[in-house]
């Protein structure tokens, strides 16, 4: 077994674990990075945020075509392969999993495949396939060891019949029918997903919403649009079963009655990876997985070893982990960097139409006793909207009412991810919805939309 020294090891190489290592390297600092899976890049490379939207943008492309016709064109009866979308799929993410090698060899970073577990104060071992252990020495560690698919307990996910979001992301044909038993973000972009590939959908959520941590009423304009492509939506139901029957189907059961679908994807939510790592060798504590530290720093409990990313209690989002883990890897430098605003991290769902927010929901506002007035603007006046043929949706600005600061924004559009960030921006620098108005924004464009939903709360939209 043989001993290497580092400043820092990092415990998973997701969009975490990468970025941490990657700014403490850049610091001067001497980085070792662990992965226990074949490729850099965790979940959200891997089989999550990259290859979903990849699937996602030949979804949108496959709608657009149904209506060619439209934009002035012929072309006959337009067909897809599957397995050629799939292979776009995974291209994309093969050359994102060669980006990242380079960026470890550039930046020095000597990266170990194996699993990775802390075995005392500076000490990190790492088991190999072939069981080599490896002992790194270090003076800080970094948790980024991300989470994984919850599963239902009385019905595991088998990767045939019953899949998680990890499995249907190598389907190898599109279902004629699917039920997706949770109406959360990946849920919703599935379902959305395959409808547009012509499967029938049904997204089963146990909540009185689907999106249940989202502005309500853009919650309605999305499901709305989703309806429209043929996704059916039952909220507030129970699933009581599920029996994977093999080539006859999965049967699912609710309090009233018993469907039979081609596939079920199950999509409840996903958990912290905190369970094999060695926390309790050190004398961390977890919740509910979940391990507790200072936002300020993202230090734990015992010195020299830090925690980001989905295995503490904060959005778990990919661009969140990276902010998080920039952040952390700056403190360890010796550092002095601004503490996160978590409030101006945007929430992004990749939904036809997009859901994109930052802030509080007008429904926590109310809770909160917060006072706060609205403006809000469709995006179907605006030009560029109806040139693109995205008319559905709107942006809604909520703001209080003395200072006029931002308190929460949420927007429902085709390219409400790429929108959001102007407000991100905004809510850091403490902007007011008059300075957003006054602010000149180029025309034609969908950013106009966001100069009119503040002209409105000011009183003034001057295109409704």
């Amino acid at each position: 077994m043989s001993t290497l020294s580092f400043d820092l090891v990092v415990i998973g190489s997701g969009p975490g674990g990468y970025v941490g290592a990657i700014r403490a390297a850049q610091l001067g600092l001497k980085v070792a990075l662990i992965e226990k899976f074949q490729h850099l890049g965790g979940t959200c490379l891997n089989v999550g945020c990259i290859p979903t939207k990849a699937l996602l943008e030949s979804a949108k492309t496959w709608d657009k075509l149904q209506h060619i016709q439209d934009l002035g064109f012929e072309a006959g009866s337009p067909k897809y392969s599957w397995s050629k979308i799939l292979g776009r799929k995974d291209k994309i993410v093969d050359d994102q999993r060669k980006g990242l090698r380079f960026l470890m060899k550039k930046n020095k970073i000597e990266t170990f495949e194996g699993h990775g577990r802390i075995t005392g104060k500076g000490k990190v071992t790492v088991t190999a396939a072939d069981g080599k252990l490896t002992t790194l020495e270090t003076r800080n560690i970094m948790i980024a060891s991300g989470s994984r698919v919850r599963q239902l307990p009385f019905a595991k996910t088998n990767g045939k019949g019953i899949m998680s979001s990890d499995d249907v992301l190598f389907i190898t044909e599109v279902p004629k029918s699917m039920a997706i038993i949770g109406g959360g973000v990946v849920g919703i972009e599935f379902a959305s997903l395959f409808a547009r590939f012509g499967t029938q959908v049904t997204v089963i959520e146990a909540a009185p919403q689907i999106l249940p941590y989202e502005d309500e009423e853009t919650v309605k304009e999305l499901a709305r649009c989703v309806k429209k492509q043929g996704v059916v939506i039952e909220t507030g139901a129970k699933i009581t079963a599920i029996e994977d029957n093999g080539k006859s189907g999965v049967t699912l059961t609710t309090a009233d009655q018993t469907r039979t679908f081609e596939k079920v994807l199950v999509s409840i939510g996903r958990e912290p990876v905190t369970d094999d790592i060695g926390l309790n060798t050190v004398g961390i504590p977890t919740d509910r997985g979940f391990i507790k530290v200072d936002l300020g720093t993202y230090k734990t409990n015992v010195d020299g070893i830090y925690a980001i990313g989905d295995v503490i209690p904060t959005p778990m989002l990919a661009h969140t982990a990276s902010a998080e883990a920039f952040h952390c890897a700056e403190v360890i430098a010796g550092k002095k960097p601004h503490k996160i605003n978590y409030e101006a991290n945007p929430s992004a769902i990749y939904t036809y139409p997009e859901i994109a927010a930052i802030g509080m929901t007008e429904k926590t506002l109310k809770e909160k006793g917060i006072e706060y007035k609205s403006g809000k603007f469709p995006f179907s006046p605006m030009a560029k909207a109806k040139i693109e043929d995205a008319t559905d949706g709107f942006i809604k600005i909520l703001f209080e009412p003395k200072y006029r600061e931002i308190l929460g924004v949420h927007i429902v559009h085709a390219r409400a991810t790429e929108m959001i960030a102007e407000f991100s921006l905004g809510k850091v620098l403490e902007t007011t919805v008059d300075e957003i108005a006054h602010t000149i924004h180029p025309h034609p464009t969908l950013s106009e939309t966001i100069m009119e939903a503040a002209h409105a709360a000011m009183g003034a939209a001057v295109h409704m």
